[in-house]
């Protein structure tokens, strides 16, 4: 679909939920499964309000499922309000996708493929039954499970071939993201092709499901890292995903945090000539201090970028930080604030971000910090910062942040500001903007002897 075919110009929207994170939040006060039931619709309700298109909710994590079910018997242990509903003769998920359909929007079940989040979240039997498969060599934290080892690959194929025939879900997510690696460190290229065949015949499924309800097909959706050499390190072969039909959309997306760099362009060239679609993905933390939430100005400016470069939505992750509740009596207790109030007003978001004029129109904040200064997930060191040494005496650095803006226009005003960490009110800096130096009368310094509080970014501190 290209710009034209948008009705008013606008882009799909798309959000990625856990139920914990979505339903449970506002139902897990409760047993009464009717008053359960009631706040499930009115999530939904109001994701359709907000304009949401399609809902992607996670059914398989850590091989345990919501609803559980032959093949994965074993739901996860935190829905208690599930549990709630399933005594009652409810079956949760059918309710989700049900309102779904009530409101025109699009329900797909997500599978995180390999979640490794902390040894406190339990994991699937599979998992303790099988040592042997146990995936290797990637630090601590849970066991994931290798994707080398083709029993791994079939009970998760078991798993959607049941899903499919048992719940009207309309597709599939694959979430590579949690946690990004199937294969043994550094064996991802080699293993690529065992993905691919795995793909395909998920592939297969959806279009056996799609004949059998009398439709043209159930999309399948991959969330892969935001670069094209981290999935190609991963055995993620996008290319041939794409080219050969297998996928519906891709999902480039960082691990945690909003990346305005993301090089949508290339993800866009793969499916030229192709029905896929890109869906670059916004998240509410915009650095790893995780103090602040992204704000309105800061997602009109990433999706300005990625509109640019010729995304066709957006896919928004991790979204409940705008109103979760959660607080930790951890060493960081900055970890998780209360912004309980922007629940629904953050979804209202939403309408501005998928209408390009209105993007276009209002006030964006671009902001480029550096993602992961030690390493990412995917092993990548993701630290965009200028170092400049002070034993040479006129030090050379660079990056690279694009703002896909017209700064000739007189109607436009833009302001770079940055912080140079431990700079001297001796020391000078000159600047330079695409090949143009900045004058000193358009530069204006501010010298901060105590340097930053921890509301401007502790990592800077």
């Amino acid at each position: 679909m290209n710009a034209a075919e948008f009705p008013n110009n606008e882009r799909r929207i798309l959000t990625n939920f856990d139920e914990q994170m979505l339903f449970v939040e506002f139902s897990q006060d409760t047993s009464d499964p009717e008053e359960i039931k009631a706040t499930f619709e009115q999530c939904v309700d109001e994701l359709a309000e907000a304009g949401v298109d399609t809902l992607s909710l996670v059914t398989f994590v850590r091989f345990m499922a919501t609803p559980p079910s032959k093949v994965i018997p074993e739901v996860f242990p935190w829905c208690r309000s599930y549990e709630f509903l399933s005594q009652a003769g409810y079956d949760p998920i059918d309710i989700v996708i049900d309102r779904c359909h009530q409101q025109g929007m699009e329900f797909i079940a997500c599978l995180r493929m390999n979640d490794r989040h902390s040894t406190a979240i339990p994991y699937g039997q599979f998992i303790h039954e099988h040592p042997e498969w146990q995936l290797t060599g990637l630090g601590g934290g849970p066991p994931g499970m290798d994707y080398t080892y083709e029993p791994v690959r079939q009970k998760i194929l078991a798993y959607i071939e049941e899903l499919l025939a048992s719940h009207d879900v309309d597709g599939l997510e694959f979430d590579w993201m949690r946690w990004c690696h199937m294969f043994v460190r550094g064996e991802g290229e080699q293993n690529a092709h065992l993905l691919t065949d795995f793909t395909r015949k998920t592939r297969e499924l959806l279009d056996a499901a799609a004949q059998r309800r009398g439709r043209s097909r159930l999309p399948l959706g991959v969330r892969v890292p935001q670069t094209l050499e981290e999935c190609d390190y991963l055995g993620f072969d996008l290319a041939s995903w794409i080219k050969e039909g297998l996928v519906d959309y891709v999902v480039p997306s960082d691990f945690l945090l909003l990346d305005v760099n993301i090089k949508v362009e290339e993800f866009v060239k793969l499916t030229e000539g192709t029905d896929c679609k890109v869906y670059p993905a916004i998240f509410p933390w915009p650095c790893g201090d995780r103090v602040r939430v992204v704000t309105l100005a800061q997602y009109r400016a990433a999706a300005q970028n990625f509109y640019a470069y010729g995304a066709d939505g957006l896919q928004t992750y991790n979204y409940q930080v705008h109103w979760q509740r959660r607080t930790d009596d951890g060493p960081d207790p900055h970890r998780w604030l209360t912004f309980a109030w922007m629940w629904p007003k953050a979804l209202g978001y939403f309408r501005e971000l998928r209408d390009l004029a209105t993007v276009s129109q209002g006030d964006r904040h671009y902001l480029f910090y550096p993602l992961a200064p030690n390493r990412a997930s995917t092993f990548g060191v993701k630290d965009d910062r200028i170092v400049l040494d002070r034993a040479q005496s006129a030090a050379p650095g660079s990056q690279l942040f694009r703002v896909t803006e017209d700064l000739s226009n007189p109607k436009l005003q833009a302001t770079l500001l940055f912080k140079a960490v431990d700079m001297t009110r001796e020391e000078s800096l000159q600047i330079w903007l695409n090949g143009t130096r900045v004058l000193s009368k358009q530069i204006t310094r501010r010298f901060q002897k105590t340097g930053q509080n921890e509301w401007q970014g502790r990592e800077l501190a």
